[in-house]
């Protein structure tokens, strides 16, 4: 299959394998392993698209203009930046929505609206172990507002939800077909190291790996700040795009931002930038 000149960065295990694909640990021979913290591994000048999607929340502040300038150096002139984070705006406004409502009505589904947006305004921040308390509210069973998470968590949320109602057999047979058995044995060798050190060497040791090992949000964006980000790294025609929508030539068929006919993080902000 012919590679484009485009390039997906921090893809985890969505991505297209006509792309070039580089993440921080690599689960599939289509994505280089690199660390992302250190830079970009490719030239100056390479690419025609540059995208990633949750990644760029998972930077400290301070290291945020680094890595957008490292996405502006790769890119071809004339290029497109294709950037998609959890939109800060998105989740207050919602949360004054469901607040309103809740005080106004305050039913189980009010109740358990107002519960879930919370945890999106703060748990991807503040947890202390992996999955959180989201992980926790997604492993019940039943919801009072079932509908109301759909539209929320879209794709993505709903493989976690499938995830979460596997048996043990059937979560085993999955990792080892993603994983493959060297990975596999690794990633069990590496918990089980980090249990006994944090049985070892207490709490703060255990919570102090966990919150340096990627998962945690440092930072939200919203589209002023992330518009006056790519802007002061030296990005042009920044704007606001939709799942759906895209510069990219033939956005759709590469299923980036949509699997199925269902966006992977429908609460997001899109944005594209020219460099």
């Amino acid at each position: 299959m012919e590679k484009l000149n485009y390039l997906n960065v921090g893809c985890g295990k969505k991505f297209n394998p006509q792309w070039q694909n580089v993440d921080m640990v690599s689960h599939s021979p289509h994505v280089r392993q690199a660390n992302l913290l250190k830079g970009i591994p490719y030239p100056t000048n390479q690419f025609d698209v540059v995208y990633h999607s949750q990644v760029l929340e998972h930077f400290p502040k301070d290291a945020a203009p680094d890595f957008i300038a490292e996405c502006y150096r790769i890119l071809k002139p004339g290029g497109i930046l294709r950037i998609v984070l959890p939109d800060l705006q998105n989740i207050i406004t919602e949360y004054q929505k469901q607040l309103a409502i809740l005080k106004e009505n305050p039913t189980p589904e009010a109740q358990a609206n107002y519960d879930w947006i919370m945890l999106e305004l703060f748990d991807q921040t503040v947890r202390n172990s992996t999955g959180g308390l989201m992980a926790d509210y997604l492993r019940k069973p039943e919801h009072a507002n079932e509908e109301y998470l759909k539209q929320r968590i879209g794709f993505v949320g709903s493989q976690i939800r499938n995830k979460y109602t596997e048996t043990t057999g059937q979560k085993l047979k999955r990792t080892f077909k993603e994983m493959g058995a060297l990975k596999l044995a690794t990633l069990l060798w590496s918990t089980a190291k980090n249990k006994f050190l944090g049985s070892l060497l207490g709490e703060k040791y255990r919570i102090g790996a966990f919150r340096n090992g990627g998962e945690i949000h440092y930072w939200m964006y919203d589209e002023y700040s992330l518009g006056k980000l790519l802007k002061d790294t030296g990005f042009s025609s920044v704007k606001v795009q939709n799942p759906h929508t895209s510069d990219i030539k033939d956005w759709a068929k590469y299923e980036l931002d949509i699997k199925d006919g269902m966006v992977y993080d429908p609460t997001s902000l899109f944005m594209e930038a020219i460099k």
